[in-house]
């Protein structure tokens, strides 16, 4: 028998590492903190992180309804390329499920930017596509922005 329990959190960064967005799917109504960190709560339900370890520049896909909060923050993320953080960490629900443990195992922990948007009027999907090459860690050319990357040196 499993006592296993996964919280996911996603992380929305802005331009300059700053945090846009910091929402979490376990902790129902609550705000909890995270390696300093205050994550709200916001349901979401993401798949292919946890398919494979070896993700190989593949995307996952983020669902989560199509609130006025989801949809504007993640066009702001899409337009301006922000990058986007998904961890997953695992827990002993034995210990207790009010709050976050201190003993969680982070399990999982993808790092992407918004390559594609769809969705209906209660649902959003989001694709998450990998910043970093698979081969070598290079930031892929089509999409290396100034957000990204910073501006260029001139002379």
């Amino acid at each position: 028998m499993s006592f296993r329990g996964q919280a996911q959190y996603l992380r929305i960064y802005a331009s300059g590492g700053a945090d846009y967005q910091l929402w979490q799917n376990f902790y129902v109504n609550q705000t909890v903190t995270v390696s300093a960190k205050a994550y709200t709560f916001f349901p979401f339900a993401c798949d292919g992180i946890t398919e494979t370890s070896a993700l190989g520049g593949r995307s996952i896909q983020v669902k989560l309804p199509a609130t006025s909060l989801a949809v504007n923050a993640l066009q702001d993320a899409s337009r301006l390329k922000y990058l986007c953080e998904l961890s997953v960490y695992e827990f002993d629900t034995r210990l207790g499920i009010a709050s976050p443990q201190s003993g969680q195992t982070l399990i999982a922990s993808f790092l992407g930017y918004v390559s594609r948007m769809n969705g209906s009027f209660t649902a959003l999907r989001v694709e998450l596509g990998s910043t970093l090459a698979p081969i070598g860690a290079q930031i892929p050319p089509l999409t290396a922005s100034n957000a990204l990357v910073g501006v260029p040196l001139q002379i």
